[in-house]
């Protein structure tokens, strides 16, 4: 969904700025998945790792940060899990997650690799934006030490945090 064709979208990503402090200017455009009876998501990490090639097609660098909206909510199943967090995070209607996938220092966050169960009755609808880490410096400061480690997610109506 391009900004400079809609409306909603450039009001919607200045909501996005707002609630993340991060700049959209090297994001990626969101994207909307529906997830029918059974459908899933393996697990995976939203950034490149060591030795992947960091997402240069866009010229804004590795994805700093991941922000999913829950378009509704499904009947049952569906949930986000972060596997190595011992995290889940079940839909719910109106809600947003958002995490970081790099460290401070820019090296991967192992502990944000995740995956959407599956839908075992009605649909999930997701909406997703990648923020990159270009055009950032002045919003997320960099550190040195390996081990400081940012809260990775939270939920936005309050009720999860991980």
């Amino acid at each position: 969904m391009r900004a400079d064709k809609e409306k909603v979208v450039r009001r919607l990503n200045r909501r996005m700025e707002d609630a993340t402090e991060l700049s959209h200017e090297y994001a990626e455009l969101q994207q909307v998945n529906n997830y029918g009876m059974a459908g899933q998501y393996e697990p995976h990490y939203d950034m490149a790792t060591k030795g992947e090639k960091a997402f240069s097609e866009h010229d804004g660098g590795n994805r700093v940060a991941t922000l999913l909206f829950y378009m509704g909510k499904t009947d049952a199943g569906g949930a986000t899990v972060f596997i190595d967090a011992g995290a889940r995070i079940a839909p719910k209607k109106n809600a947003a997650v958002f995490w970081y996938n790099l460290l401070p220092n820019g090296n991967p966050d192992l502990l944000t690799r995740h995956a959407g169960c599956p839908v075992l009755a009605g649909t999930k609808w997701v909406m997703n934006k990648w923020f990159h880490v270009n055009d950032q410096m002045f919003t997320r400061q960099c550190a040195l030490e390996e081990a400081r480690r940012e809260k990775p997610a939270k939920l936005y109506d309050g009720r999860y945090t991980i």
